[in-house]
């Protein structure tokens, strides 16, 4: 199977890259640099500026059996983050649509987020009320529509996965989102020996294993029973801060042999409201069993820490 994955050198992508490769399929990432080398004969780069329509069509130039679309700007924190995310988030896709369907490709699996619901408690399904209330959600959510439209108008195949928080051990060193919430834990314990959270570590939320990402996202491409779907890609499984904090504390302990303290802060009177991102759709159309991997995943991070001294 032909491959192309958009945003696969990025901290998911690198994940979906390699679960693809070693799985034996022909593999081409697209991207604006290089920023990982990966040596591999079924595997090759395209450069190219997904905002820039010929650009992309002067890299796509061949069909592709799916397309992984996962590339996308989501540090809102930086600046001119609203137009940086219309340009790469909305536009990109679009632009990425019109391109792919120059020489056909068999299925688009787009990474759009749960964040497009808006809510923060409840169950969320994906019926649940659309209502995006800020950049990173909106962006996703006109990428969501140019996808549909692009299949309403020109027969794009496509499968749209609302993903929850995903962890996992970078496969990079140089990742640039070490600020998630395992990565920083890991790192905090490995630099300070100790874990302080600037919160009472309640916060509730949807965490799915980024290895259980990437063998969905390759069953759903193999699979021509899931078409045109819009689907929540979600563990189903609510952790707070704390409880991925315990992950780390054992893990460090088993690491390296000693105890690892955490410390909250006592003066945040924060309880959260119950949150449940609901996988029945996913799991009725593709039967899939979720793993819990923050103690051995947080022992990756360890072991890499560790090596780059």
């Amino acid at each position: 199977m032909k491959v192309l994955i958009t945003g696969g050198l990025g901290n998911l992508g690198l994940w979906i890259t390699h679960h693809f490769l070693e799985q034996g399929h022909d593999v081409t990432v697209l991207g604006r640099s290089e920023r990982v080398i990966i040596n591999h004969i079924n595997y090759c780069f395209l450069r190219a500026d997904i905002t820039d329509i010929n650009s992309l069509k002067a890299s796509i130039n061949c069909y592709y059996d799916v397309c992984v679309h996962a590339a996308s700007i989501n540090e809102h924190f930086k600046a001119n983050y609203t137009e940086d995310a219309l340009q790469i988030n909305a536009l990109g896709t679009e632009l990425l649509c019109q391109s792919l369907l120059t020489h056909g490709v068999g299925k688009l699996v787009y990474l759009s987020t749960f964040h497009v619901y808006g809510v923060k408690e409840g169950v969320v399904t994906e019926s649940s009320p659309i209502s995006p209330d800020n950049d990173y959600a909106l962006t996703h959510y006109f990428a969501e529509k140019y996808v549909q439209k692009n299949a309403k108008n020109h027969g794009l195949n496509y499968v749209i996965f609302r993903l929850t928080n995903s962890y996992g051990c970078p496969k990079d060193i140089n990742s640039d989102k070490w600020y998630l919430v395992l990565n920083d834990l890991c790192r905090q314990a490995y630099e300070s020996k100790t874990i302080k959270l600037t919160s009472n570590g309640k916060a509730l939320r949807d965490f799915i294993w980024m290895g259980d990402v990437a063998q969905i996202i390759k069953k759903v491409s193999v699979y021509d029973g899931v078409i045109n779907e819009v689907i929540n890609l979600s563990a189903n499984a609510t952790y707070s801060i704390i409880d991925v904090a315990v992950n780390v504390q054992a893990a460090y302990q088993i690491f390296f042999g000693k105890k690892l303290s955490i410390e909250v802060n006592k003066n945040d009177t924060f309880e959260p409201q119950s949150l449940t991102v609901s996988n029945l759709k996913l799991t009725e159309l593709l039967p899939y069993r979720f793993e819990n991997n923050f103690q051995s995943e947080a022992t990756k991070i360890f072991k890499m820490l560790s090596n780059d001294k």
